[in-house]
């Protein structure tokens, strides 16, 4: 294919050619302030960020909130990292995995930890680590049937306000998980290797 690559972005994006994805010069001015902040947290250009801006009003409130659940109240950013990995997971979306987990190298985590996602009970996440993750999963799963075993993990650990910063984290990731494979948002080649 010899098209420019935003028309190739555009295309895997779309399915149509006639439809270019927004260059950033071509974001209102809202949308260029959320695509550097994006590019600052990650250090590329995020093309999730870009695919919301053809919707400028919902797709920049969509935005502004999936920000907000992850800088508002006080979990701290890794625990919040976490909660979204093992949601990104546990939805199979490989695009936000793989953002996820690099932002998590990016902070120090060690990558045991990040392993343990998977098998969150292998002793390489803290007793309140562990109880996060293991909810957002099984919310993410089914919200109306989480195990009462995980439950009780959960309240025994968090304080209540806690316990609605996690709930929204994780739904927020969710959220941002169906828009990404809904959207066929393709994943930046630089964050492929954490996902191959």
């Amino acid at each position: 294919m010899n098209d420019p690559p935003n028309q190739r972005w555009c295309h895997e994006f779309t399915g149509r050619a006639d439809r270019p994805a927004p260059s950033f010069e071509e974001l209102s001015p809202a949308f260029q302030a959320r695509s550097r902040q994006a590019t600052a947290r990650l250090g590329v250009t995020v093309n999730s960020v870009h695919a919301c801006a053809h919707a400028e009003e919902l797709g920049g409130a969509a935005r502004d909130f999936l920000s907000a659940a992850m800088i508002l109240g006080s979990l701290p950013r890794e625990l919040r990292l976490l909660i979204r990995l093992a949601v990104a997971n546990a939805n199979q979306c490989r695009y936000c995995t793989a953002h996820q987990k690099h932002q998590l190298h990016g902070i120090g985590v060690p990558a045991a930890k990040i392993a343990a996602i998977g098998t969150p009970d292998d002793g390489a996440l803290s007793r309140r680590e562990r109880a996060a993750v293991r909810f957002a999963q099984a919310m993410t799963i089914d919200a109306g049937a989480i195990p009462p075993a995980v439950y009780a993990d959960f309240i025994a650990e968090f304080t209540p306000q806690e316990r609605v910063e996690v709930t929204i984290v994780a739904t927020a990731m969710g959220m941002l998980n169906k828009i990404n494979d809904a959207l066929r948002v393709p994943l930046e080649s630089e964050f492929e290797e954490l996902v191959s």
